[in-house]
């Protein structure tokens, strides 16, 4: 059994692309190894700076050979048939089989040598990778992440003579920049991983992660100190480095006045620095920098050029600090008119406005009494933006918002608020913990959803690049966990930003109503937008596609909490024995409709159930059923299993003189029906 070893060495991957390039090679890799019937017993990728490879182990010397049976035409099928089913099998009229009136080709093929299926497997993978953004050099047409140099394909000792653009694969890579900087002739595809450490590159990421994580973690320990966990930030520094050398630093102690959140996004944000707390949390003026270099004197010059140049970021950190509480907060939210939103919907103070409006009728559907403190905290939660510390560190928005308003004597709940309705940022953030935090923050996320739809910024494909499907799953994330009956689509028409001229035609009556029309579409798509989300998270729930599918899309109107219990109530009353029984009636009902609305080229209303045409027991017993069903409990559908099997023992729907009553009857069953789900959906 063989080994194959494909590494494309480069200039600095950035650290954000080089799992998932590492993910996307062994995809590809895998995909074409199976589809030449050559499957690895196991499979390593590794992924570092500067060398991107994949380890397949357990490859067979050749292809297996394959033994294939074709049908081909019918015996004394036309001519160019025939002539084509020999094209493409290679074989002779004589040398094909006829069996059951058809001939049959069988069809051998020896199996390749490994080396030389596997060159075409590379070249395709290569060819066909992709990154988020790539780069030209030089005159050549290649485009990749950063300049590519090397390429090495080795199956055990052999080179397989890959190309790719300018480039044929080798056996020669290279490690550190500076402390190994020779080439390195691989002997070996299995001896890549340990000659790669030789030259001071720990190649495996996991690997590389680990030892970062073990290494700060016990020089805190030595210092009496612990690591502030950041995962993201451990992520971003083992993609940085290839010899990865924790360093102890410190910073002026003075710098501790700051805010935390200021210290620790200096730190982290601008420097890739750990910040270290003490046993009782509390943060100190000592961090920890992971250097990718060793040096004679122990990293003293690196840790000092690393402590000075975080002084100079502290200090402007200082600065704004002192200046910023100078000015009321009420004050930086009035620069917000030059500040812009969105150059199709407009600027942010007119966002803000849209917020309050929205914010105001969240609260009142949702029984929150203190609209003053709705409309303050709606009015403040953007105005840290225009102030200098968060213009010179925009990560800290909403943070400094909260310190200003806590230092001006603002109300608490107003404060916490405005820190508080930025969240969640993302799958795995905290949700608000105050309703009046979590009323800004849905107004917030879903003004921008509802404003950017207008404007014809919505996502395509996996596009997104305004994060609006985050800001939508923010919202039902929200709206689940408290509990909120609200409607979407109502809520979207007060927010559609009409005091913008691009979006709202003006005086003209025939503007005006396309102006009305372009609205309630703009509603709509949002409505559908959240339903997607929706859809997601019930699945995550362990929800079927079928039983999410029949709910979310039985209603026009978009209440993601009613449509969510809905559906987990229509799961589990699908699993029980009296839910089977009225599904498989119900079912009956729409199968039939189903197949004479074929028929008929028409779709049945229950409109003629009312003519009086109906007179027999059974009909009138479902009748007077679906009169009853009203749409509160999936449970009540269980009234018409009866009614229905009786009338279908008792009747002949399709009789032709009452017809059309009895399939409208079924309509108005299918309608019952529709009000708590889409049957049709619903398999089985």
């Amino acid at each position: 059994m063989a080994t194959l070893l494909l590494e494309l060495f480069s200039e600095e991957i950035p650290s954000r692309m080089q799992r998932n390039a590492a993910e996307q090679l062994q995809r590809a890799m895998l995909a074409g190894l199976e589809k030449n019937l050559l499957k690895p017993s196991s499979v390593k990728t590794f992924a570092s700076p500067r060398h991107l490879a994949i380890q397949c182990f357990g490859l067979p010397a050749v292809q297996p050979d394959v033994r294939e049976e074709r049908k081909g035409p019918k015996v004394g099928a036309p001519e160019q048939a025939m002539k084509g089913f020999l094209g493409a099998t290679g074989l002779t009229v004589e040398q094909c089989e006829q069996r059951d009136g058809y001939y049959y080709a069988t069809i051998e093929r020896k199996g390749q040598p490994t080396a030389d299926v596997v060159k075409k497997i590379v070249e395709e993978a290569l060819t066909a990778f992709s990154w988020p953004k790539s780069m030209r050099w030089g005159a050549r047409p290649l485009q990749w992440v950063r300049p590519l140099h090397r390429i090495v394909c080795l199956l055990d000792e052999a080179v397989v003579p890959v190309t790719f653009a300018h480039l044929s694969a080798d056996r020669v890579t290279q490690g550190h920049r500076f402390l190994s900087p020779d080439t390195i002739t691989l002997a070996h595809a299995e001896k890549y991983e340990d000659a790669l450490k030789s030259a001071h590159v720990v190649v495996d990421y996991a690997a590389r992660r680990a030892q970062i994580a073990e290494g700060i973690a016990a020089l805190a320990a030595e210092a009496n100190l612990q690591v502030v966990a950041d995962d993201a930030l451990l992520d971003e520094v083992t993609g940085l480095v290839e010899w990865p050398v924790p360093l102890l630093g410190e910073f002026d102690a003075k710098f501790l006045d700051l805010p935390p959140e200021v210290l620790i996004s200096e730190m982290k944000v601008h420097q890739r620095y750990f910040a270290l707390q003490d046993a009782s949390g509390t943060l100190t003026n000592k961090f920890i920098a992971v250097a990718n270099m060793v040096t004679e004197d122990g990293g003293k010059r690196v840790i000092a050029g690393n402590a000075r140049v975080l002084r100079a970021r502290l200090s402007d950190g200082e600065f704004y600090w002192a200046q910023d509480r100078k000015t009321p907060l009420a004050a930086w939210g009035e620069k917000l008119r030059d500040v812009v939103f969105h150059a199709k919907v407009g600027m942010m103070d007119a966002k803000v406005g849209r917020i309050e409006k929205l914010a105001v009728s969240i609260a009142q559907a949702v029984g929150f009494q203190d609209e003053q403190q709705v409309r303050q905290a709606a009015r403040l939660c953007k105005a840290d933006l225009t102030s200098g510390m968060v213009g010179e560190f925009p990560e800290l928005q909403g943070i400094m918002g909260r310190y200003y308003a806590n230092a001006q004597g603002e109300n608490e709940a107003v404060a916490e608020a405005i820190y508080e309705h930025y969240k969640p940022q993302g799958a795995g953030d905290s949700l608000p913990e105050t309703a009046l935090g979590a009323i800004i923050s849905v107004a917030d996320k879903l003004d921008s959803i509802v404003s950017l739809f207008a404007a014809g910024e919505k996502p395509t494909g996996s596009k997104d690049p305004l994060a609006l499907r985050r800001a939508a799953l923010g919202v039902l994330r929200i709206v689940l966990d408290r509990q909120w009956s609200l409607n979407v689509t109502e809520l979207a028409g007060y927010s559609y930003p009409s005091e913008n001229p691009i979006l709202v035609s003006g005086q003209d009556p025939k503007q005006q109503i396309e102006a009305d029309i372009r609205k309630g579409r703009v509603a709509m798509e949002v409505a559908d937008f959240f339903r997607d989300r929706l859809q997601n998270l019930l699945r995550e729930e362990g929800l079927s596609h079928d039983v999410i599918e029949a709910t979310l899309t039985s209603q026009a109107r978009f209440n993601a909490l009613a449509l969510a219990n809905d559906a987990r109530a229509l799961a589990v009353w699908l699993a029980s024995a009296s839910g089977k029984e009225t599904l498989a009636a119900i079912k009956r009902v729409l199968n039939i409709l189903a197949a004479e609305e074929k028929k008929a080229k028409t779709t049945f209303a229950s409109d003629a159930v009312l003519n009086g045409s109906l007179g027999g027991e059974q009909e009138k017993a479902l009748w007077a059923a679906v009169q009853r069903v009203a749409h509160t409990k999936v449970e009540m559908l269980e009234e018409l299993t009866a009614p229905i099997n009786a009338f279908f023992e008792a009747v002949l729907v399709t009789e032709e003189q009452f017809r059309e009553a009895r399939l409208s009857l079924l309509a108005a069953v299918r309608a019952a029906a529709l009000n708590i789900a889409d049957f049709s959906k619903i398999e089985g």
